[in-house]
């Protein structure tokens, strides 16, 4: 069985995290700090040596999407593309720093050992073909994750209060996730139907006449990595509401600025990915070349013609950190991006609090109104 390769601290042994606070490696127990660079050419070749031979055992396979079928729900979606229970999705590896077995599935690359808590690199995972361009190392910390998430859920007044003190907030976990990044070329021909509208009036009547025209516009719109995540596992709408990266902080890849946070390979290629980053790309594209419409009222598409061609596309992982909560039988889901802190995320409604709200406000008013009318027409007689 192959076994996995583990990155304690070269000092003490101990566990080791990258903080995004010093941009290095620390060590849990006896307070060392290591480059990213530093751990990675100590452990070079401890991994070259784990990597080839898990090519030799088992060549690793194109990466694929699981099979199980996907809930339309982002969040069941998401909690169904995480349960490790596909067998034909699992694999088996000791762990090296305590020899037990660990059971991870093809999408995990770098993980923790759940029995002695090592940082646990799967071997074949980051390598060859599958060996990502770049990274942005985490820059927002765990603490950090923890008080956006208290900020934000403070901040909803009708957020019930059984959710918050019985939400696991200390379990939201940092997660590398795999993005392509397209660069390239959009353009083509967009032809508009936009409106001019003019009121006037005379001693009887309102007058509107509307005009509308056919606007042409064409150009040509270059486009650098627009961002499309290769993980079947990560909620699309999630992964868009948290953006953007500064890709002025992209990295050369090392495995070393991944450990102490769970890492996934791909399991969607960059053909699989193209359209939508096509999607994305072509709306952008139209949205601008609507822009210049300024002199009308409403425009609209009529018709499009519209080319994108790719000149580049990079693999990089970028960090996120997560947080999967339950209430009252409901699922609940947020994201945080751990480079700007952006936070999206569903919360629950208390109808009673929503109740209280409504009578609190309203009641009162409509007694106001009530007096107000009372007063000024005389009163009522009974």
């Amino acid at each position: 069985m192959a076994e996995t390769t583990n990155y304690p601290c070269p000092n003490c042994g101990g566990r080791m995290y990258f903080d995004g606070s010093i941009g290095r490696l620390h060590c849990e127990y006896c307070d060392s700090t290591f480059t990213p660079a530093e751990i990675e050419q100590h452990y070079a070749a401890t991994q070259e040596k784990a990597d080839a031979a898990a090519e030799t055992q088992s060549p690793q396979p194109q990466p694929t999407a699981p099979r199980r079928p996907a809930s339309s729900d982002p969040i069941q979606a998401y909690l169904q593309y995480s349960k490790l229970d596909d067998a034909e999705n699992l694999r088996a590896y000791n762990c090296s720093s305590c020899g037990a077995q660990l059971m991870v599935d093809q999408a995990t690359a770098v993980t923790s050992c759940p029995y002695c808590g090592s940082n646990t690199v799967i071997p074949g995972q980051l390598s060859n073909a599958l060996k990502p361009d770049f990274v942005i190392p985490f820059k927002k910390s765990k603490e950090d994750a923890v008080a956006a998430l208290a900020k934000y859920y403070g901040n909803k007044r009708f957020l019930p209060n059984t959710f918050t003190s019985d939400n696991h907030i200390q379990e939201v976990q940092g997660v590398y996730v795999p993005f392509w990044l397209y660069t390239g070329t959009t353009s083509g021909e967009v032809v508009f139907k936009g409106t001019r509208t003019m009121t006037w009036e005379d001693r009887d009547n309102i007058h509107t006449d509307t005009d509308h025209y056919d606007l042409y516009r064409a150009g040509r719109l270059v486009f650098k990595r627009v961002p499309v995540d290769g993980s079947t596992r990560m909620p699309d709408a999630h992964m868009d509401a948290i953006e953007p990266y500064d890709y002025a902080e992209l990295t050369d890849f090392t495995i070393a600025s991944l450990l102490g946070y769970v890492t996934d390979r791909y399991d969607k290629t960059a053909e699989d990915c193209a359209p939508r980053a096509n999607k994305r790309a072509e709306a952008s594209y139209v949205g601008e070349l609507q822009k210049t419409c300024t002199s009308f009222g409403l425009v609209h598409v009529k018709e499009a013609d519209v080319k994108t061609t790719w000149k580049n596309v990079s693999y990089a992982l970028l960090p996120v950190w997560m947080l999967h909560t339950t209430w009252n039988g409901g699922d609940y889901l947020f994201a945080m991006n751990g480079q700007t802190g952006k936070l999206i995320g569903d919360l629950p409604i208390d109808s009673g609090k929503v109740a209280a709200r409504f009578f609190t406000i309203f009641v009162p008013l409509l007694i106001v109104c009530v007096l107000v009318v009372t007063f000024a027409f005389g009163g009522y007689r009974l």
